[in-house]
């Protein structure tokens, strides 16, 4: 028997992890704007420059690391934590949290790990241009082709699927404003990873963590991997981009001394600047953590959208894009029963 035709598009975690439920009942295929799958995952040299951790409580993302045969271990959190106020530095001891863990090999191994079970079913640098109803099945237009598919799975941020893509029918505008008033989870953020040849901080009984009032990371953790020592921090709103190194530079100095002078290397993404992760709305920070989850389709249910940002539960995290992933799949295998 023919087996139906499903586009998703979006390779982050959430598209693969879909693909990689679906693709035993259906013919799936993604399509990734960008030329490396993992969307919001993302990592240089080793570093993930996207989420890094990982909490106890969330079985599904913890379970497919094992299946997958990855490995994790403890965030690093021993020592005296710095906070970085105007009238000085000052040492305290960290509240104990709950324990977040990382992936051996960073994020991005769950990523690839994946795509490695899709079987090539993943076209990158194609993006979605519009997608129109014919006769019951959807042609989407790409960059580079049209396909026609018998339903689609959007797993863009909510404002990319409702601002980048030309709908026919359009959407209707109670489903178009639910999508685009739901804001990218770290959609503003701009993460930077400084490396070391020394773990100094660890050496003096430092964790690694600063909250930090002057800036210009607003806040910083450590961030060594295996071979490489560093630190990570999160880039203040209004941190002056074009001094920002150096800047940096002059904060770690300020809180660990002369050590922190010669960095290894310096890295930086600028989530609000990344055309395929963030809209314009996107670039003022959030307050607090959104109430995500949502059920939205279009076409009369042929097309449905999905993502971190669709799930009730843990919405945002990565493990909101793994339970996104499951529901519409089992949505879509219920409706084919």
């Amino acid at each position: 028997m023919k087996k139906e035709k499903i586009l998703i598009i979006g390779a982050g975690l959430s598209g693969l992890y879909t693909a990689y439920l679906l693709q035993e009942y259906f013919d799936v295929k993604l399509i990734e704007a960008r030329e490396r799958v993992g969307g919001r995952v993302h990592h240089i040299e080793g570093h993930d420059m996207g989420p890094s951790w990982i909490w106890g409580h969330q079985r599904h993302i913890l379970a497919l690391i094992k299946t997958l045969g990855l490995e994790v271990f403890e965030q690093y959190a021993q020592g005296l934590a710095l906070y970085d106020a105007p009238e000085g530095v000052q040492k305290f001891s960290s509240p104990q949290n709950a324990t977040s863990y990382r992936i051996v090999g960073g994020i991005s191994a769950l990523l690839l790990a994946l795509e490695k079970h899709l079987e090539n079913a993943v076209q990158l640098g194609e993006c979605a241009l519009s997608i129109e109803n014919i006769d019951g099945l959807l042609a989407v237009k790409t960059s580079k082709e049209t396909y026609t598919v018998n339903r689609v799975i959007s797993t863009l941020p909510p404002r990319l699927a409702a601002q980048s893509i030309t709908y026919r029918p359009a959407l209707d505008d109670d489903t178009k404003a639910q999508l685009e008033n739901i804001p990218t989870w770290m959609g503003y953020a701009a993460k930077c990873v400084i490396e070391y040849s020394q773990a100094f901080w660890k050496e003096e009984g430092l964790s690694g963590f600063t909250f930090s009032h002057v800036g210009p990371l607003s806040e910083i953790h450590d961030a060594s991997i295996e071979d490489k020592n560093a630190l990570f921090g999160f880039v203040q709103t209004n941190a002056d981009r074009l001094m920002l190194k150096t800047n940096v530079v002059e904060q770690l100095v300020r809180l660990y001394g002369i050590k922190a002078a010669n960095p290894l290397a310096i890295h930086l993404v600028d989530w609000k600047e990344e055309v395929y992760t963030s809209a314009y709305e996107d670039k003022k920070p959030l307050s607090s953590h959104p109430q995500y989850g949502f059920d939205l389709s279009h076409f009369e249910g042929k097309m449905l959208f999905s993502g971190t940002e669709s799930s009730k539960k843990e919405g945002g995290y990565l493990e909101g894009a793994l339970i996104s992933a499951i529901e519409v799949s089992h949505k879509i295998q219920k409706e084919e029963q």
